[in-house]
C-alpha cells in the first residue's frame, strides 16, 4: 500500500509527470528536491566506494580449519587495501564484509553466507560453527526447508571492502513572508481531464520556503519542469524542496 509514501521524482523528466503519477497510485506527497536533473549525479558523489573480490575455493566445509579460512580472507584484503591505497583513500578507514558461498553437498546453487559476529576475526571454530548455522536458517528461510545433519561445501570466498563517502547534508533556509512572486508567463496547458488552464509560469529560484502556489501552474528551472495540475497544491519547505499535495 504506497499511500502513507512519499514520491521523489527526479531527471530532468520526473517532476514533469509526478503528481499524475501520484494520483493513480494514491500518494497524497510528492516532494521535488531543489536540483532533480543533477539528483542521480550527486548520489553518486556520496555513494560510499565498494570493491568486492572473489576467490573459488570447493571443498568440503567440514574439513576447512580456521587458519585456512583465515588465510583466504587475510589474502583478499591484501588485494583491496592495495587496490583502495591506489585511489587514493587510506585503507585504514576501510570496512571489510566476510562471506562465503555455501551449498549442501551434492546441490547446484549456493547461498552467500555472512561471516560474522564472535570468533570471525580472527576465524576460529566458535566462529565457523556459527556460520554454520547460520547458512541454514538461511536455507529455510529461503527455501522453506534446512538440513542441519547433511554436509555443508564450500564453494567460494567473497571480501566487500567499503569505503565510506562524506554524505551531503541538507540545510535549512530562512522562512521568507514575502508574497507570493508573480508569474513569469502564463501559458495554456491541457491537463488530464482535456481541459485547457491558462496555467502561470513560476521561476523556481523565485520562490521561497514558505511560498504555496494553488495549481494548475508549471515551475521552471535549468534541469527540470514541475507540473502541478488542477486539484494540487505546491508549497516549499525549509529546505528549499518543492512540496505538492492535493487541494482537499
Amino acid at each position: 500500500d504506497l499511500r502513507s509514501f512519499t514520491l521523489v521524482p527526479f531527471g530532468g523528466a520526473g517532476p514533469v509527470h509526478a503528481a499524475m503519477v501520484a494520483s493513480e497510485l494514491g500518494i497524497r506527497h510528492v516532494l521535488v528536491p531543489p536540483h532533480p536533473g543533477a539528483f542521480s549525479a550527486l548520489g553518486l558523489l556520496c555513494s560510499d566506494v565498494v570493491h568486492d573480490y572473489v576467490r573459488s575455493s570447493l571443498g568440503a566445509f567440514e574439513a576447512i580449519m580456521p587458519e585456512e579460512v583465515e588465510a583466504k580472507f587475510a589474502e583478499l584484503e591484501v588485494r583491496a587495501r592495495t587496490d583502495l591505497t591506489a585511489e587514493g583513500f587510506n585503507a585504514d578507514g576501510a570496512d571489510f564484509e566476510r562471506e562465503l558461498d555455501l551449498r549442501y553437498a551434492g546441490q547446484g546453487y549456493e547461498l552467500r553466507t555472512k561471516l560474522t559476529g564472535p570468533g570471525t576475526r580472527p576465524v576460529n571454530d566458535d566462529g565457523l560453527a556459527r556460520l554454520r548455522s547460520r547458512f541454514d536458517d538461511l536455507h529455510e528461510s529461503y527455501h522453506g526447508h534446512a538440513a542441519r545433519d547433511a554436509q555443508v561445501e564450500t564453494v567460494s570466498y567473497r571480501l566487500r571492502a567499503r569505503m565510506e563517502v562524506a554524505k551531503v547534508e541538507p540545510v535549512r533556509v530562512n522562512l521568507r513572508e514575502d508574497p507570493e512572486p508573480a508569474p513569469t508567463a502564463v501559458r495554456s496547458a491541457i491537463f488530464e481531464d482535456s481541459k485547457v488552464y491558462e496555467t502561470p509560469i513560476h521561476d523556481r529560484s523565485a520562490l521561497s520556503a514558505g511560498h504555496t502556489l494553488q495549481g494548475p501552474i508549471i515551475v521552471e528551472q535549468f534541469d527540470t519542469t514541475t507540473v502541478v495540475p488542477p486539484g494540487w497544491r505546491v508549497s516549499v519547505d525549509a529546505y528549499a524542496n518543492l512540496v505538492i499535495e492535493p487541494k482537499e
